[in-house]
């Protein structure tokens, strides 16, 4: 309903697809996608690490049990309409509005999903030719995995090899802008006049998607949420509770020691830190995070896992993750 009313020059997704590659899943979501398409507006799709050749399941209430997975060759059938003929896997490149969009397919799925992703040699060439031919129209590449590092401890496994070959033909072409997902984040990592931006997961609190514009001398990135308009009463709040209340489960059952209110207090603590991290609105400069009462709190603990994630993500100046302004020329 958003994607309808808002009727963009197209709706671009960057991989997993699914939960995990199930074909019921894909097959649904292909048909959701024709209704997309028949009010108007494209939809182009690359796979991610979650989509082809992998391992499944259905479930009941209380056990779960395998479900049917999908090839690459499955893949290309049930999103026909929503891919172009290409190389590199499902890399491909097509215009939409005033950009061309070089979808670049780097998720590395032969025989058996991986969680890395793979720029090879292949990707170069095909990636080369696509933007020599582009001209001087303005190019944004769309990758699953991420292009530039974005925080240390989400660098392995999500960053892709051979980013380096790929960041360096994006810098020659005059490339600004690449679209990412598998952070599961919402996270914007800028290098040397590149943007990576990584949309946070869909399915979790605050859904967030981006929208990308064009303008006479730039192009804007601006994560948004979900309207509540378009949702059942109550859904983003109950959402919100939902994710927070994972977090508090697994720090309750991480073996922290205190009394039950300071472990509340804790608990609490690493749910609003993971809402306001995971949705892009986590801002490490701002000093409320480490007068907290439950931060000196986190502090007694030691070098817990989770208190080391949490500390490893206030050290770095994330800067703004919601928006970035990409300026011609620049």
């Amino acid at each position: 309903r958003e994607v309808l009313a808002q009727r963009p020059d197209a709706l671009v997704c960057t991989g997993d697809l699914t939960f995990n590659g199930e074909r019921a899943s894909h097959e649904a979501l292909a048909e959701w996608f024709h209704t997309v398409e028949a009010a108007g507006v494209p939809v182009w799709v690359i796979p991610g690490n979650h989509d082809i050749n992998t391992a499944p399941a259905g479930f009941t209430e209380y056990s779960y049990y395998p479900t049917e997975s999908v090839t690459p060759e499955d893949f290309a059938v049930i999103y026909a309409d929503f891919l172009l003929p290409g190389e590199a896997g499902f890399s491909y490149a097509v215009p939409v509005g005033d950009v061309v969009l070089a979808m670049t397919d780097v998720a590395w799925y032969e025989q058996q999903a991986q969680t890395y992703g793979l720029f090879t040699a292949g990707h170069a060439d095909w990636l080369e030719r696509t933007l020599g031919q582009a001209g001087d129209k303005t190019v944004v590449t769309a990758t699953h995995h991420s292009l530039l590092p974005h925080p240390r401890f989400a660098q392995e496994n999500f960053l892709m090899f051979g980013h380096e070959t790929m960041a360096a033909l994006c810098r020659q072409y005059g490339v600004g802008l690449n679209l990412s997902g598998h952070l599961h984040i919402q996270h914007i990592a800028r290098e040397e006049g590149l943007t990576d931006a990584a949309l946070g997961a869909f399915c979790v609190w605050p859904h967030r998607y981006a929208v990308v514009t064009r303008t006479e001398d730039a192009l804007t990135y601006d994560a948004q949420s979900l309207h509540a308009a378009y949702l059942p009463q109550g859904f983003l709040e109950s959402s919100r509770e939902w994710f927070a209340d994972c977090t508090r489960r697994k720090v309750k059952a991480s073996g922290l020691t205190g009394t039950e209110t300071e472990t509340d207090a804790m608990a609490d603590y690493a749910a609003r830190f993971n809402l306001a991290y995971f949705s892009g609105a986590y801002d490490s400069r701002d000093p409320a995070w480490t007068q907290d009462a439950a931060c000196a709190l986190w502090e007694s603990q030691g070098e817990t896992g989770f208190w080391q994630y949490m500390k490893m993500v206030m050290r770095v100046n994330t800067g703004d993750n919601l928006a970035e302004i990409i300026k011609f020329g620049h």
